[in-house]
């Protein structure tokens, strides 16, 4: 953790933490009880392994990484103290909070028989000091970020002083952009679309498809993907993506191979907005990006809002509703007034 937050793989993790998780997830069959994470969606267990990730991986920086050690042996509270320390540095204080929580949870699934009442009393703690980051300053109009991609997956296409690869990643990294601002869907499944899965081609169209058990709402996700795509997508399969190496059935491909990790696709959103409007714009704010756009060019349908982010109650959309109000009021004003300063 000395560059970035990232997170030691699965396959990397001790060999006694790994094997315990995986009884873990153990389907349920007939008169069988399946494990005791069987019944968890899988972007939870998906979030959980992250957290418990980015934790191992301290250790191996911090050379006090034990292949060796007993189930849960690296969730201790030395351990949690100093690893919380580097975080307050690295991610605000919700994220924090939020992946001791999910440390906590998987700590006690793979170590049953141990009290971690401590480490709740620190995420306590953290939730208690949980702050917010303001973000209304980092909100754009959706069709900025459209524009944004589009001009980067244009860039990649004409540039002659690029290599082939680094054209295939602004390629790669535009569509990244212009896709998530018309499918403002969560980064886990958009980091996790696979060809022929979750994004896929029917009847002349590209669909984004996700079972219920992948969404965080629960419900079935199924959407178009706007026709002005169809072409800049048919475009990166066939010319750029397979210059990446062993792409297999990745969407997003990474120059690695395979697909391009969840952590990198935050990474690379973020620094590109930052790069090129000067604003980081992290993959779940495209989302309040989208319901601000709603707002303030579509106010009373408000519904569209709702439906693109599959949202179950209005909460969540209402401070946007009731800035694009403002707005709306404030530009009617100024027409209103407008003619008398002119004269």
């Amino acid at each position: 953790m000395v560059n970035r937050v990232r997170a030691c793989p699965l396959r990397d993790w001790p060999t006694i933490d790994r094997e315990a998780w995986e009884r873990a997830c153990v389907p349920a069959r007939r008169l069988k009880p399946g494990g005791s994470a069987a019944h968890m969606k899988p972007s939870t267990r998906a979030s959980m392994i992250r957290a418990y990730g980015y934790l191992l991986d301290f250790c191996l920086r911090n050379c006090i990484f034990d292949k060796d050690a007993e189930r849960a042996g690296h969730v201790t509270p030395e351990i949690i103290d100093a690893f919380v320390r580097v975080l307050r540095d690295r991610v605000g204080s919700v994220s924090r909070a939020s992946y001791i929580g999910k440390i906590r949870r998987i700590a006690t699934l793979l170590a049953p028989g141990r009290d971690f009442a401590w480490l709740g009393e620190i995420e306590s703690d953290l939730r208690y000091e949980a702050r917010p980051r303001a973000k209304h300053h980092r909100i754009v109009p959706s069709h900025r970020l459209l524009r944004l991609g589009l001009e980067l997956m244009s860039r990649g296409e004409t540039s002659g002083h690029l290599t082939d690869l680094r054209r295939a990643r602004l390629v790669r990294d535009g569509l990244m952009i212009a896709l998530l601002c018309l499918c403002p869907i969560r980064l886990g499944n958009f980091a996790g679309l696979r060809i022929g899965q979750q994004i896929r081609r029917m009847n002349g169209a590209w669909w984004i498809v996700l079972d219920a058990a992948e969404t965080k709402s629960g419900r079935p996700d199924e959407r178009p993907v706007p026709e002005i795509l169809t072409p800049l997508i048919d475009r990166w399969l066939e010319r750029w993506r397979p210059l990446f190496r062993e792409p297999e059935d990745a969407f997003w491909a990474s120059i690695k191979g395979g697909a391009l990790a969840y952590t990198y696709v935050g990474q690379v959103i973020t620094k590109t907005t930052l790069r090129e409007l000067g604003i980081a714009i992290n993959p779940h704010l495209f989302r309040d990006c989208a319901v601000f756009t709603v707002a303030t060019v579509a106010g009373d349908r408000m519904g569209i809002a709702s439906g693109l982010l599959q949202h179950t109650n209005s909460h969540s959309i209402e401070k946007y509703y009731n800035k694009g109000a403002m707005i709306a009021a404030s530009r009617r004003y100024q027409q209103i007034v407008h003619p008398f300063t002119s004269k």
